[in-house]
């Protein structure tokens, strides 16, 4: 596989996030597989920022280890990136900023390139800089400069064919520039692919499914969801910028109770905000779809970085005990398909999903060839009909299923009570319905056992509640869920090319879990577990849930994604200590 990994690094300000998104979508459009990743920091403008771009001819599953080609738009990008480079990287940074005398002597190959002065001399403004560099590195990695003046063309159109001529002068300039030479050959599969990243694959689902609402307090990294939904507003979809994160999921449960598809999100610390009303949603069986992006904590932690540690707080948010599903998209494939299906099983089982995902996959981009919109099918659930109902409608009627026909308003005959406060059949409390204590507590039983008895159905009904096991007589097994998932997968790969024997368990469906048929997966295994927590958190559900023990663990927890290079060395020497 032929593969080369790109970061552009600079100052926030510089053009870093747009020079990264416009390779990668350069490389997509050419029909390669393209992976990127970016790192930020929580200020508005200045502090070091980059964005990683790994193109290749195979289907990628991280940004890569080290940097093959690094473009160094100030001296702090050399100082802050040096560690990262690769044997033999190829260095391109402004002569007018960069001192890379630190770099001299070594392997690496350095092409100082006078950004300012290129983009002054095509009568540019000093925005285009970056757009130098990108010529350059198209030249390195052996893309045509034509791709690049078709996806500007569509860019910048609209600023005025001025605009467009001068980037394309500019970025023509760089890739012709002195010492720059074609060093990668990397050949897609002429199939142009779309570059994205999880925010918009979980829009892009949602709206599949068709929610018509999307409420949210701005909260990186889930920010993005809220920004797509509000792009597209003329498509027929209601979204609020809320004033706050309980404003956000009591209007998503009003929408859902007035029979609205409705989503909303946060990261951590807005999800803890919304805890209370989640056991509101989880008394009135209210369907409801909640996206909780990860970053560090506790409290604001590091608000730009990933981490995994929120899972067990998903699993038992709010007060008491109620249904609730939770799912982790593994890929941006799942960010879509695992979002769509969110909200059918919301409806089907009258409760709240929660979509666990974390910056890694919130922000990172891949390419993909298409989604399967077409597969999206719409089911509402058990909805109540006129010919089997007489008499009062009973909302919560007690079932085998523990799931009651539901309504919505302007159904006929179909009103009811929706109290939190516990309620009997028709929804009224009851405190005010029933005298004496035993009739009380007997209500009260028969209610919490036909709510709880919606995980059994679950679990009978779908057969997704079981993690996916591949390469499955190995020896060794690296157990995972969500984000990281990609990462481990490649990381197997590596670990079988030393001739280890190793597969990968992974988790995309957490709550509930087939604990049966994830058991028998699970036995008799040696167990490596990966996540991006200090706790192992997926590990104590495993053993919670099977009373499996996962004694081996590569754990992560500085606010940066795992790398395979990383998984590769710890798994290794686990694996020759057994």
């Amino acid at each position: 596989m032929a593969n080369v990994s790109i970061r552009i690094a600079g100052a926030n300000g510089d053009g870093v996030e747009s020079t990264g998104a416009l390779l990668g979508k350069i490389a997509a459009l050419s029909g390669m597989e393209v992976f990127g990743n970016r790192g930020y920091q929580s200020v508005i403008r200045g502090g070091h920022v980059w964005y990683q771009i790994r193109i290749g001819d195979e289907k990628l599953y991280s940004a890569g280890d080290s940097i093959d080609v690094l473009v160094a738009l100030n001296q702090d990008s050399i100082v802050n990136q040096k560690s990262h480079l690769s044997d033999k990287a190829i260095v391109i940074y402004d002569s007018a900023k960069c001192n890379v005398t630190e770099l001299e002597g070594r392997s690496y190959k350095l092409v100082g390139i006078p950004f300012l002065e290129i983009v002054l001399a095509a009568g540019g403004d000093s925005i285009m800089r970056n757009m130098v560099s990108i010529g350059a590195v198209l030249k390195v990695v052996g893309i045509d400069i034509s791709l690049f003046d078709a996806v500007i063309n569509k860019m910048f159109l609209r600023k005025g064919i001025d605009v467009v001529n001068k980037n394309i002068k500019v970025a023509t300039d760089g890739y012709s520039y002195k010492g720059v030479e074609n060093v990668y050959s990397i050949k897609g599969d002429g199939k142009p692919r779309y570059l994205l990243d999880g925010n918009t694959a979980v829009s892009l689902g949602a709206y599949a499914a068709g929610c018509k609402y999307y409420a949210a307090y701005p909260m990186t990294p889930a920010s993005g969801i809220l920004q797509w939904f509000a792009a597209h507003a003329d498509r027929g979809v209601l979204y609020k910028q809320t004033e706050d994160e309980i404003a956000a999921i009591n209007s998503a449960i009003g929408a859902s109770s007035a029979g609205v598809r409705a989503m909303c999100g946060s990261s951590g610390g807005g999800f803890a905000l919304m805890v209370e009303a989640l056991g509101l949603a989880g008394m009135l069986e209210t369907p409801l779809v909640v996206v909780e992006s990860q970053r560090t904590g506790p409290s604001t932690g590091l608000p730009s970085k990933t981490e995994q540690g929120d899972l067990l707080f998903v699993m038992h948010a709010s007060q008491g005990e109620f249904p609730r599903i939770v799912v982790a998209p593994r890929s941006m494939e799942e960010c879509f398909s695992l979002t769509a299906d969110a909200f059918n099983l919301a409806d089907r089982y009258q409760c709240p999903v929660i979509i666990l995902v974390d910056a890694f996959i919130s922000e990172r981009v891949e390419s993909v060839v298409n989604f399967d919109v077409d597969s999206i099918r719409i089911d509402r659930g058990k909805m109540a009909d006129a010919s089997a109902t007489s008499g009062r409608f009973k909302r919560y009627e007690l079932t085998n299923d523990g799931i009651s026909p539901r309504s919505v308003p302007g159904m006929k005959g179909f009103s009811f009570v929706a109290p939190s406060y516990e309620h009997n059949e028709y929804g009224e409390l009851v405190s005010d319905v029933l005298s004496g204590l035993d009739a009380h507590v007997e209500m009260r039983k028969k209610m919490q056992e036909k709510r709880m008895r919606k995980m059994d159905t679950m679990l009978k009904q779908e057969k997704v509640f079981a993690p996916n096991i591949e390469n499955e007589n190995a020896k060794h097994f690296l157990v995972a869920f969500g984000s990281t998932t990609s990462v481990a997968r490649e990381a197997m790969a590596a670990l079988n090319r030393k001739g280890l024997d190793f597969g990968l368990i992974s988790f995309s469906y957490i709550l509930p879990l087939d604990s049966d048929r994830t058991k028998r997966m699970l036995s008799g295994k040696h167990l490596i577990d990966v996540e991006c927590n200090y706790t192992a958190q997926l590990a104590k559900v495993i053993r919670m849930e099977m009373g499996v023990e996962i004694k081996d663990t590569i754990l992560r927890y500085d606010g940066e994604n795992i790398t395979c290079g990383e998984i590769v060395d710890k798994a290794a020497k686990i694996a020759g200590s057994q």
